[in-house]
Formats: structure tokens, C-alpha cells, sequence
């Protein structure tokens, strides 16, 4: 059977399972072993009821007749001395939670300052830090500040805390207590979980750096954004500039895209020319605004050319072509100056001063009719691009993009 003992006046939870026959006896030994208290001096609590524990009837833990994850409070009968564990914690939180000496001592600004200068020369330390602190990082008296308000803060905290668990521990018996120590043994597995994945699997708490490739459009050198997870393969109106290709965007092909939010589309460059090392490719681009990434080769075109994302060996493979993914030192910054920001936009490349419009609710009435005149494409011309040997679905998406031009939809379908 699993039982989960806590121990009345301090903070100690057992969890354990035993099989039923297991000895009275030995099951006191046990809790003497784990909690220092004698077979003598246990009083066991179950259902607001003291359990016999010298019965002549009672020999092992199913003559108790307990249910399965029961909940048992164990108690002291010498609880209310004057060295007993119910004062350690007051004691030892009256004598941390006064941080004000503790935080003004040579000692402390020593070690403030230390840390001052590890995040100073460590960037991506300061992306996991308060946004007060790394304000402050520049000047060392306001740094020192920060630190201490945020550490008495924490002191605050951790006081509220014990006199919380020390309500429930006064009075473990109520149906709110095993609540809430319920709840505490929840937040002890959590965080033991946790604990363990920092110390199996650490990398799972570092960003993840993006893949990108060196290519050439047009004879230009990009960065190029390698996405499996985007639908389409997207540039923007100024890398097209640069690459030379900016007067071959057919603006017929507007529209928006839509995904975690939306940004507008500014047409399409049906075909220019890709070059990954020494291999050339036809590739079509979809002209979107967006300062993040300049370009991105999404699954359309990974998909023509039978792309392999080789993670293993880090390279990507296109047709003959091997190239190996950018290291993170030469990955493009894509963090719009917000490190909160960084590697958590997923195929949402579009940053609040692009144009991107996060539907949250917020109500657009200019931009609302224009969005109702595409919701249906025309019965008539779906079965036209059907009757072409194109898969309905793709037909009526097609006509949506392209505000029912059979024309346009079906040379985007044939693309």
C-alpha cells in the first residue's frame, strides 16, 4: 500500500509503499529511522482518529484496513517540550529573515560585485536575468540595489511561506491542511523532477540556436533560415532588392499570412535562382516584410527538391548538395534586441514592429471587410480547377489567395 506521512510541526514528508503484511513493529522502527522520533513517543492520525499501534488485534498494516494513497499525520506525544522540532523552524526562520545586517556586510557586496562581473562578461547569462538587473548591469551602486531589493524580496517570500505550512502543521487534521499538504507533496514531485532533468539532461535548459545555411539568390550571399515547419518559402521586399529580383515580384500574389498571427504578403517571385555550394535551384519566394529573418526556406521548396535535415551530422542535404548547418556563433541575431524574445518564435517570424498582429481579440474593422470577401472561394471555379485534376481543397485555397482568378490559382497550384 503507498502512504504519505507527514510529520506534525515541521516540514518532513515520507512517501513510501509497503506490502500489507508488513509488521507494526517493524513499520515504527522504520518512521524512528526517518524521523528521530521513538516507537514510544508515535501517535499516528488517520481520518481525524488515532491509530492502534500496541493492539493485540492489530500486527501488520492491513489489519488497519487503510485505503490505497492514504494520508497519515504523525505526532509527537512529547510534541510541546521546549527542544522539540516544532520551535526549530521558527528559530531558524527568525534568524534568517532579517537580511537587512546580512545583505549590508563587506562579505555580501563582495560577492554582488563578483556576480556583476561574470554576467558582464557572459551575454547569454544576462538573457536569463531579471530586466531591472541588466539595466543596471553598467553601474555598479544601482546593480547592488537591484540585488538587494530583489534578495529581500525573496526573504519576504520564504517568511510568508514557513508561516503558511506552519498554519497547516498546527492544525493537519482539517480537510483544508491534507489539502494543502497534498498540494505540497504535488510541488515536491515537481520539483524533484525537475532536479533530475538539470542534472541528466542540462542542454534541455539552454536555447536552442536555429539552422541556418550559407546560400547565394541571384549571385547575392544570404543567410538562409532553414524551417520545415513554415509552409512557405519566404524573403523579404529588401533582401529581394539586394539579390536584384525586386522587379520580378508579381504583387497579383498578395494576400496575408496566417499562423500564430498574421503579416501581410506582398506578392511572389515565381522563380529565381538558388545556389547551395555548387548546386543551382530554381526557387520560388514569397515577398513578406520581416526583420527577423531576411530569408527563410520552408517546406515548400524542402519538399520539391527532397530535402534531408541531417541532424546528426549537421548538414542539410538538396539534390547533390551538402551543406553544413551555421555554428551558433555565426547564426544571425534574431532576438529584436529582447532577449525574452529570443528562439521562442517558433515559425512566427513576424516581431511586433513587423507588421505581425497577434489575434488576441482585438478588433480590426478596416482590415475586416477585406478579409470577409476571401472566406469563400466560388463552387463554380473549384470545380473548374477540379475538373484540372487538382485536389479540391488546394483548389479553394488557392482561389481564397487569389480573390477567385481561376487564372492565378491555377498557376500557383501548377508552381
Amino acid at each position: 500500500m503507498n502512504l504519505t506521512i507527514t510529520v506534525e510541526g515541521t516540514e518532513q514528508i515520507l512517501n513510501i509503499e509497503l506490502p500489507g503484511d508488513f509488521e507494526i513493529d517493524d513499520f515504527l522502527a522504520y518512521l524512528e529511522s526517518e524521523t528521530r522520533i521513538p516507537p514510544k513517543d508515535q501517535v499516528l492520525i488517520y481520518d481525524n482518529k488515532e491509530l492502534p499501534l500496541r493492539s493485540p488485534t492489530v500486527k501488520v498494516l492491513s489489519d488497519w484496513k487503510l485505503e490505497e494513497d492514504t494520508l497519515l499525520v504523525l505526532r509527537k506525544t512529547t510534541y510541546n517540550t521546549p527542544n522539540s522540532n516544532i520551535n526549530e523552524p521558527a528559530t531558524e526562520s527568525s534568524s534568517q529573515m532579517n537580511p537587512d545586517k546580512m545583505l549590508d556586510s563587506p562579505y555580501m557586496s563582495e560577492q554582488i560585485e563578483k556576480t556583476r562581473q561574470q554576467m558582464l562578461s557572459n551575454p547569454s547569462m544576462q538573457m536569463q536575468i531579471d530586466p531591472a538587473l541588466r539595466n543596471a548591469l553598467n553601474d555598479k551602486n544601482k546593480f547592488k540595489e537591484e540585488m538587494v531589493k530583489i534578495s529581500k524580496q525573496s526573504f519576504k517570500r520564504e517568511l510568508e511561506e514557513r508561516q503558511k505550512l506552519q498554519q497547516v502543521y498546527n492544525n493537519p487534521d482539517s480537510a483544508e491542511s491534507q489539502k494543502k499538504i497534498l498540494e505540497i507533496i504535488r510541488q515536491q514531485a515537481i520539483d524533484e523532477n525537475m532536479r533530475t532533468a538539470m542534472e541528466e539532461t542540462p542542454e534541455t535548459f539552454t536555447k536552442v540556436h536555429m539552422l541556418y545555411i550559407n546560400c547565394e539568390v541571384n549571385g547575392f550571399p544570404v543567410k538562409a533560415f532553414v524551417d520545415s515547419g513554415a509552409q512557405m518559402t519566404i524573403m523579404t521586399p529588401e533582401l529581394a532588392e539586394k539579390c536584384g529580383i525586386s522587379r520580378l515580384i508579381d504583387k497579383r500574389f498578395h494576400g496575408e499570412a496566417r499562423g500564430v498571427g498574421f503579416a501581410k504578403i506582398e506578392g511572389r517571385v515565381h522563380s529565381a535562382s538558388l545556389k547551395i555550394e555548387n548546386s543551382y535551384f530554381s526557387c520560388s519566394f514569397t515577398i513578406v516584410p520581416s526583420p527577423n529573418v531576411p530569408m527563410l526556406l520552408g517546406l515548400d521548396m524542402l519538399r520539391r527538391f527532397q530535402a534531408i535535415i541531417d541532424l546528426k551530422q549537421n548538414k542539410l542535404i538538396m539534390g547533390e548538395a551538402e551543406t553544413l548547418f551555421l555554428p551558433e556563433s555565426e547564426c544571425p541575431d534574431i532576438s529584436d534586441g529582447n532577449p525574452e524574445s529570443a528562439g521562442s518564435f517558433g515559425s512566427n517570424l513576424f516581431s511586433p514592429n513587423s507588421g505581425f498582429k497577434p489575434q488576441s481579440g482585438v478588433k480590426k474593422p478596416a482590415k475586416a471587410p477585406k478579409v470577409s470577401k476571401r472566406v469563400n472561394a466560388d463552387p463554380k471555379k473549384v470545380e473548374q480547377l477540379v475538373a484540372m485534376g487538382f485536389d479540391r481543397k488546394q483548389a479553394e485555397l488557392a482561389l481564397i489567395q487569389t480573390n477567385n482568378n481561376v487564372d492565378l490559382a491555377a498557376g500557383m497550384l501548377f508552381d
